[in-house]
């Protein structure tokens, strides 16, 4: 692999995302009857308990690229707000997984559902030739990125 296809990867996939995500607004909620906002790493993290219903710590630590102990507190206010909740592993009591509440199902559905239509508007500008190029791109990284995390 070469050095351009290096860079043009790195700056490729980023910029992507920025293009994507960048007028995501924070998610917003109230709890109690005050209005919370939730930081990126705490979005991400519902995001990711969304997709893949349950992960240990060690898990989530990797896929959020974040340090246990800093972790803990991004898990420590999701279950203070009630978004998330940890139970013990039944068969291994060192294990701890992390799994969305309700409530933080909920939330993160009705957060998809509207960051979904912002993607789509975003998309509208493609022709149909392109917009089928790119869902066929994502499928492609997708299938990739397993293969790529498969050891």
């Amino acid at each position: 692999m070469d050095t351009d296809f290096t860079v043009k990867l790195l700056k490729t996939l980023p910029h992507l995302m920025y293009q994507l995500f960048h007028n995501v607004t924070h998610i917003e909620f109230s709890q109690t009857g005050e209005d919370v906002k939730l930081n990126k790493t705490q979005q991400k993290t519902l995001m990711i308990l969304y997709s893949e219903q349950s992960l240990n710590m060690s898990t989530s630590c990797r896929i959020l690229n974040m340090e246990k102990g800093s972790f803990t507190s991004v898990i420590d206010n999701l279950i203070r707000f009630e978004l998330v909740e940890r139970k013990r592993d039944d068969k291994d009591r060192r294990k701890v997984h992390i799994n969305l509440t309700a409530a933080g199902r909920k939330l993160v559905k009705q957060r998809m559902d509207l960051i979904s239509k912002q993607i789509e508007q975003k998309l509208a500008v493609l022709s149909d030739k392109d917009y089928n190029r790119f869902i066929n791109a994502v499928e492609i990284l997708e299938d990739i990125t397993a293969k790529l995390g498969a050891k």
